[in-house]
């Protein structure tokens, strides 16, 4: 008879049976490969990622922006505003009529012309319907040459 308060004696040089640290090895390493593998592939997409604004289709490379974009509805007082590159300036054509040079506001700097519409200019305002504007452009070191570049697109105006 045994006493039930001391344990029961092991054969010598054996020691108790250890648990695995895990139970299957192989499952632990496929996630721990498969986790890898998807953090490696986020950075790789994230570093290749380019998220730079597409020029619109048609826009020639020396007009940055224009303001408002092609297509759009806007207000009857909206601003007409072009980005050129720096080293040009421009005048607009808008419904086929120039607009006097006096009413814009140009910035050299910055390559930037603007027109807004308001009392004593060639438009109060901009009628509802839809409106081509034609930006043309040159270099600010050179007279305005007979061709310059240029480049059109429309937009709407609500009631």
């Amino acid at each position: 008879m045994t006493d039930a308060g001391q344990p029961t004696a092991l054969p010598f040089g054996s020691s108790p049976a250890r648990r695995p640290l895990f139970r299957h090895p192989w499952r632990v390493a496929v996630v721990i490969i498969g986790l890898v593998a998807v953090a490696n592939l986020g950075v790789l997409l994230l570093h290749k990622a380019d998220t730079t604004a597409p020029a619109p289709v048609g826009q020639p490379a020396n007009v940055v922006s224009v303001q408002p974009s092609p297509g759009t509805l806007a207000r009857p007082q909206t601003t007409i505003d072009v980005q050129l590159d720096t080293n040009l300036t421009g005048a607009f054509v808008i419904d086929g009529q120039e607009l006097p040079v006096s009413q814009l506001e140009t910035s050299v700097a910055t390559g930037e012309v603007a027109f807004r519409p308001g009392p004593g200019k060639l438009l109060s305002q901009f009628a509802p319907g839809t409106h081509t504007i034609t930006i043309e452009f040159w270099l600010t070191t050179k007279p305005r040459p007979t061709n310059p570049g240029s480049y059109s697109w429309t937009f709407r105006v609500g009631a």
